[in-house]
């Protein structure tokens, strides 16, 4: 069954499985290191959206966010928003060609928006809107 769960175990199977991403995270980006979790970077931090149920799909909405720290005089912003894009492109590709078990898909084209934010840390890097695209199987 595909369902909220499965989609969001995906992006954690993503990250795991990818050479680069560090920490996965989840739920509004205000929580992400407030409990003293260690995060390492690169990471990719998942925020849920408001979705749309239709008569045959369902659309799962997400702001995925691929980001990794800045040295300590921020010289190197342009070549983490490059690194992220790069990993962007592998999770586009992912969700376009290796999610064969899946009945759902990813709803193309993909925006993104490089960025520079501090937290607790500066932080670079991307920050796409997907849609993930269920089949819906509807029954009482």
């Amino acid at each position: 069954m595909n369902n909220f769960k499965s989609i969001v175990d995906s992006f954690e199977a993503f990250a795991s499985q990818h050479p680069v991403i560090k920490t996965f995270t989840f739920g509004q980006m205000s929580d992400t290191g407030q409990n003293e979790e260690k995060l390492d970077f690169p990471l990719m931090h998942v925020v849920p959206l408001p979705s749309t149920i239709n008569d045959t799909y369902t659309d799962f909405n997400f702001n995925v966010i691929f980001g990794s720290m800045l040295d300590d005089i921020q010289s190197n912003n342009i070549d983490i928003v490059e690194t992220c894009h790069l990993i962007l492109q592998d999770f586009i590709e992912y969700y376009i060609n290796q999610l064969k078990e899946y009945s759902f898909f990813l709803v193309t084209p993909v925006n993104f928006n490089p960025f520079l934010d501090r937290f607790s840390v500066y932080v670079a890097g991307v920050e796409a809107q997907i849609t993930l695209r269920v089949e819906g199987t509807y029954c009482l």
